[in-house]
């Protein structure tokens, strides 16, 4: 594809995006012919479950480094964890065998210079970007972070037997494997979490085409919304309190929020308060889809969320392969 061309369906792309109240990050590397196109391709992006593909990678690594197998069991979660996005087998291989450690064991094998370990210590939290993603992609393939030929062809089996439906019930067929009914080899990472400073989170990560030619990598920040209307909790609050609800998550840089306050509604009627009683009244929240407690597979907001992801996807190739 002309440069010219490739640079035009990036701007649109990200236009589309934008009118849906999506931030898109985009990048895209021919491999055969060195060609690459980038879009918000050095902004920070959180992995979310597309730290598992370098939980795997450095597991693998170990093991054919210190000559030291790695248990059937930990064959088993590794499979689980990327072609399902299991996210309790990443859990325990992340508590058994490292955290951290396994991060900073990638990011120095394949030098990524804008990656670095989760700053909480949890896996989703690692944070990258997507020139980052292409080149650990890149480096996978040619042999570049030294992970063997057995370890490199296990760990594409596993992207390329992703499933449609995620171990939590989430449709993980958004971006690239919804994006290109055309091409016949697809392997791919997914990930998804919410919310961070009020957005959803989406990851559509891998290889397609013959030879893993191309490598694609497309991250979207989307603003949580619900169009016909949201879901909302009444909480109780004090009326003495000086800390009311706030009209933005608390704890905005975490992974995840469970609700937070819109509008104030009129109190509602209580009993005269007693001697003991403190004087309250209701609110009615916003309740986001914190995916820490909910898998969010029949949310509204992340139906729309996967939806740009796959037109981005379409705008870029509308062919529905890249080729």
């Amino acid at each position: 594809m002309d440069q010219r061309t490739l640079d035009d369906r990036l701007a649109r792309a990200s236009a589309a995006a934008r009118d849906r109240g999506s931030e898109i990050s985009i990048a895209l590397l021919d491999r055969r012919t060195g060609q690459y196109a980038g879009s918000a391709d050095t902004t920070p992006v959180t992995t979310a479950s597309v730290a598992k593909l370098f939980i795997a990678d450095a597991l693998l690594y170990r093991e054919s480094s210190t000559k030291t197998p790695l248990s059937q069991d930990d064959r088993d979660l590794i499979e689980h964890m990327l072609e399902s996005s299991d996210d309790d087998a990443a859990n325990e291989l992340w508590n058994e065998h490292g955290a951290s450690d396994l991060v900073a064991d990638v990011i120095g094998r394949y030098r990524l210079t804008a990656t670095s370990e989760p700053y909480d210590g949890n896996w989703w939290n690692t944070e990258t970007t997507a020139a980052d993603l292409v080149g650990y992609y890149s480096g996978l393939l040619d042999g570049r972070g030294g992970l063997e030929r057995g370890g490199r062809q296990d760990m594409l089996g596993y992207l390329e037997a992703a499933k449609a439906t995620a171990a939590d019930g989430y449709d993980q067929r958004f971006g690239i494997p919804d994006g290109l009914p055309g091409e016949s080899t697809v392997a791919v990472k997914q990930g998804w979490m919410c919310c961070i400073a009020n957005q959803w989170l989406h990851l559509s990560t891998g290889l397609v085409g013959a030879g893993n030619r191309y490598v694609l990598v497309v991250a979207s920040r989307e603003d949580v919304d619900y169009p016909d209307g949201w879901p909302t909790v009444t909480v109780e609050v004090d009326d003495d309190r000086s800390d009311e609800p706030r009209d933005e998550p608390a704890g905005a840089d975490e992974p995840t929020v469970a609700s937070t306050p819109t509008e104030v509604t009129s109190p509602v009627p209580t009993a005269t308060p007693t001697t003991t009683a403190r004087p309250h009244h209701y609110v009615q929240v916003r309740q986001y889809p914190d995916t820490t407690v909910t898998t969010a597979s029949d949310d509204a907001s992340a139906a729309h969320a996967r939806e740009t992801m796959t037109d981005v996807v379409r705008i870029l190739f509308p062919e529905g392969r890249i080729d």
